[in-house]
Formats: C-alpha cells, structure tokens, sequence
C-alpha cells in the first residue's frame, strides 16, 4: 500500500483513490509500443483460442492476426504509407477490427467514421484529415460516390457486412434478410473488398512508434459540433492497460459482446483493447442488430460495456434471463441518472447477476475512460475512481485554482490517455488542453462535479448545460442538471431533460421534456410537477412548459441530443 503522507486537502496531490492501489500498480510502467505489437505481444501464447466469434465464424488469434498481415500487405500494395490517414466507413465486423490493426501495424491512422453521417459530414471528415482512400459497406457507396471527386478521394474500397459470416449465416442474411452485395460500377475508384485482397503479397512492415496517432474518433457533439480527437498509441493503451490494472476478475477464458460501434472511442479503447489485451473471446455483432437477451441466452457472456440507454432498454425487455454468469456489467459514454441506475441495479439482482452496474466516466478527448466503479471500489451516485495512472480533481471555473476534497468545480483531468488535440482544429484544442500551475497538461472536461473523501469522482452537471436568467435584476447561471435532478423526484417521471428557450423579459427560461411512466396521467402528473417545482426551486429554476415524450432524440453515438430538443423547445 502507498506509503502514509500528510494531507492538503487537494485531490491532485492527495489522490485518495491510490489507497485502493498496490504499490506495484502505482509504480507499473505503461507499455511504450503501437496496438497490433501490444495485442500479439500479449497473445503470443494464446494463439488457438477463438479471438472473434461473428455470426457463426469462430476466428482464432492465430487467424486473426494472419488476416492483419493479409490486409497489411493489400494496404501497402494500393499506397497507403506510414502517417497516411485512411478512412473507415464500415460496421463492427472483422473486417473493420483486422483493417484497423493492419494500419496500425504499417503505422497508418484510421479515421473512424459514422456510416449514417450526412455527405457534408463525410466531406469534412475526410477534407480535415487529408484522407485519400476510403473504407466502407456497399450500402454507403453512394454517398462516397457523391462526395469522393470534390475530396480528391483516389480509392474507395467496398466491402459488404456478410463477408466473414459463417456459409449457413451468410445464407440467412442473403436470402431471407435480403442484405445481398451490391454491384459496384466498372470504375478505377471502387473496388471489392475480394479485389483488394487480392492485391496481397502476404508481407508488410511493422511499425513501431508509441507517439504515433492510432486512431481519429469523433465527439458526440450533444451541446456542440462533433470534432475529430486525435489519440496515440500510447493513450489508447493506456486506457485499455490501467481498466486492466484495476479489474481483478479478467480471465481468457471469459467471452466478452462487442457491440459498441468501433467509430466512437469508447468502442476502441474499451470494449476492442481491453478484452484482446486480455486475451477473450469477442462476441462481435452489429450495434442495435441482435436481441442482447438473446445473445446473453446464447453464449453467457461474462462482460458487457454499454451506455446508459442500452442498459435502460435491456432492464425495460422484461425477460427474467439467468445473469449470474455476470463478471462485469459496465455503463459508461454519458450519464446514468440515479433512477435509471437503480432500475438497472434492480433487474440486474432480479437476474441473478452477482454485481451491480460498474459506471464509468471519460471523454473522447481522453481515449474514452478516466474512471470506474468497480466491484471492490464501489461507491453509489459516483462515476468510480480514476485508474491509478490518472489525477482528476475540480477547480473554480472562474479563478482556475484547485478546490479541494468536496467542493464543486469543473472537472479537470490528467491522464497519460490525453489527446494529441483536435484535427484541423488548433482554437478548440487551446480551449480545453491547458497547462496548469503545476507545470501539467489537463484535460477540462466542462463537467461539473466533486471528488469525494474516499476518491471517486461525482458528476453534478455540465458547464455548456446551464441558462442565464434574470432574478432581481441580476444575471444567473441556472444548470439544467439541477432541475433534472427535482424532477426526477417525482415517481411518475421515467425521465426528463431540461433545454432552455428564449425569452426577451428574462434571457432564458427552462424548458422541461418529460417521459412519464406507462400507468402514469399526464394531466395529473404536470400539475403534480408544477406544484413540486413551486416548493423545492427558486422561481428562474421552474420550468415555463412540460412536455411529453415518449423518447428522446439521440446523437450518433446514444446520448440525448440537447441540440435537437433546444429548437424543437423554441419552435413551439
């Protein structure tokens, strides 16, 4: 355990969550490699075990690690050099997951695209990283074909989701599902995927350079536009590694379910590096594709990762499924609202599950996690404890210092994981990477929150999050979070958000959407609100309109999109 020191009070030289550490973990080296020379390092006697199982195909390590240095050699063969950027368009699948390592192993960056991105998106992405060739599913061909003169984009190559299905699946997705391949023109731009295969050789180079960026992931873009965050191999591994570090329960034996999407951070970072890093079977399957009951009923699976939504909707089928196969059901990607976690906790115990929901915190900015509540580092309401390499502390929004042990600020984050900065983007990058007094680079996450006594991290709102209204003549800043948190009180509220609109009295006045629950009248139920808002909140804090839903609009990657709600508020 670490060595007793005096206290100051602050969190970054504190760091309380270290208690939960051994010396060993604290003083551990984080590897310095790229991430295909990490995961075949760490399977280099793992070879037989199935690496991904993708409806019906079992793909050993062995395999998969043949199938990189097949696309490796096809990569190099059509130009792609080290330090190109190559955009991947496609799905979770094999193809994607070996595409990503074989351009890491000859030290290319993947940018990794939303398929459903409009074509003035896919334009900016690939105009802001300069990239020439293109990776994507034949269903998307067409808006590459739209885009690709205008983005000086040289090659597309176009694969189909059923390729590495196994002969009977493949069958099944074709005949009755009709996802049969669809014909590319004859052209120099767009090639099959069984063309670009062919073009191996069978030999590549292997790269090794830990700076160099891995991955491009985009933002959510919930109060803002997505921006393309650039993260190296080192922090990528760096998550992967320090999830690791604190997990005890991590076997090879255990069988893990992909199925967050591989264009988002989280989806790498975490739900990819971890359980090959581990060594595990991949359940992989397309998001929102297949029943997670039934893939639960199927194969047992020991680890989920999942958002908040997912785990709402999976508590919300209902089935009474045996869980107690459950190592670690993990949420993190936005935030679990106490009622909904308690639901998720409910019907995880109804199941049989020995643990409850591990919820997490992270940003894209640093590779997706800083913290997580562990089974044996558990602490209710939190969003866990920072890994053991990480510092996260809260400082005073308008002076910068450092407050300490639970006083409320903006949560700042240091951590070996930080992005090398935003693509094309210099001013952003400035706005949220800052040098501290320390001499340290942070992260400001413009979260609002706390570090507690014994370490974890407490989420209370987001600074983007809030409106100015008037009271008395003067400005305040009033948080949509804290108007959320009330009427969440209510027992007839499954949930709510809280937008602002304006007004030319008061500047801005709260707006509140509520999704009540089945049984509930809504008639009853506002005015029921109303009266619970007029008690417990201050006039500028009450919402001037309800209005029912029964869901929220989502961003890309499953979060509410507050943008969207803000302009359906203010056309009402």
């Amino acid at each position: 355990m670490p060595t007793e020191k005096k206290l100051t009070g602050y969190p970054s030289i504190d760091k309380p969550w270290l208690k939960y550490y051994t010396e060993e973990e604290i003083n551990i080296q984080l590897p310095e490699c790229t991430l295909f020379e990490h995961i075949k390092k760490k399977n280099a006697d793992n070879l037989d075990r199935v690496a991904i199982n993708y409806y019906g195909n079992n793909i050993s390590y062995n395999e998969f690690f043949k199938q990189i240095e097949i696309i490796a050699s096809a990569l190099e063969n059509i130009g792609v050099k080290e330090k190109d950027i190559v955009t991947v368009c496609m799905i979770n699948s094999p193809e994607t997951i070996c595409l990503m390592f074989a351009l890491n192993k000859i030290g290319a960056t993947a940018n990794m695209v939303y398929g459903v991105s409009t074509p003035e998106e896919l334009t900016k992405y690939i105009l802001d990283t300069n990239s020439k060739i293109v990776f994507t599913l034949d269903m998307f061909q067409d808006k590459f074909k739209s885009i690709y003169a205008s983005c000086n984009i040289e090659k597309i190559i176009v694969a189909n989701v059923t390729e590495s299905m196994s002969a009977f699946n493949k069958f099944g997705a074709r005949v009755f599902k009709k996802i049969k391949p669809l014909p590319l023109p004859k052209d120099n731009v767009l090639i099959s995927w069984n063309d670009f295969i062919k073009k191996s050789n069978g030999n590549s180079r292997t790269t090794h350079n830990p700076n160099a960026i891995s991955i491009i992931t985009y933002t959510g873009g919930t109060t803002g536009g997505s921006k393309g965050v650039a993260l190296s191999n080192k922090a990528v591994i760096a998550v992967a590694e320090q999830y690791i570090i604190g997990e005890k329960e991590l076997y090879r034996e255990s069988k893990w379910i992909q199925v967050l999407p591989l264009f988002i951070a989280y989806g790498v970072t975490c739900s990819l590096m971890i359980p090959l890093s581990v060594g595990m079977t991949l359940i992989v399957r397309i998001p929102m594709a297949d029943s997670i009951a039934q893939l639960c009923k199927k194969f047992k699976p020991n680890h989920i990762m999942y958002g908040p939504a997912f785990w709402e909707a999976f508590a919300d089928e209902n089935q009474k499924l045996d869980l107690s196969y459950f190592i670690a059901p993990i949420s993190g990607g936005d935030t679990l609202r106490e009622n909904i976690e308690n639901k998720i906790n409910d019907y995880l115990k109804k199941c049989g599950s020995p643990y409850l929901l591990m919820n997490g915190y992270g940003m894209t900015e640093v590779g997706a996690a800083v913290s997580v509540n562990y089974k044996d580092k558990y602490e209710f309401g939190s969003v866990g404890a920072p890994f053991v390499k990480n510092i996260v502390s809260a400082f005073d929004v308008e002076t910068g210092e450092e407050l300490k042990i639970g006083q409320e600020g903006e949560i700042c984050i240091c951590t070996p994981s930080t992005m090398e900065g935003y693509i094309n983007n210099p001013t952003e990058t400035e706005n949220i990477l800052k040098k501290h007094k320390d001499g340290k680079m942070w992260i400001h996450s413009g979260d609002l929150g706390y570090i507690s006594e014994n370490g974890f991290i407490h989420i209370s709102g987001r600074l983007k999050r809030y409106m100015l209204c008037i009271k008395n003549g003067i400005q305040k800043k009033v948080f949509s979070l804290d108007i959320e948190k009330e009427l969440l009180k209510h027992q007839g509220v499954e949930n709510c958000a809280v937008v602002p609109i304006e007004d030319v009295e008061v500047n801005q006045v709260p707006v509140a959407y509520i999704i009540p629950k089945d049984t509930v009248d809504k008639v009853t139920l506002e005015s029921e609100l109303l009266a619970l808002c007029e008690s417990n909140l201050e006039d500028v804090y009450r919402p001037v309109r309800y209005i029912f839903v029964d869901s929220f609009p989502r961003t890309k990657v499953g979060k509410v999109d507050y943008l969207t709600l803000e302009k359906e508020a203010e056309n009402l």
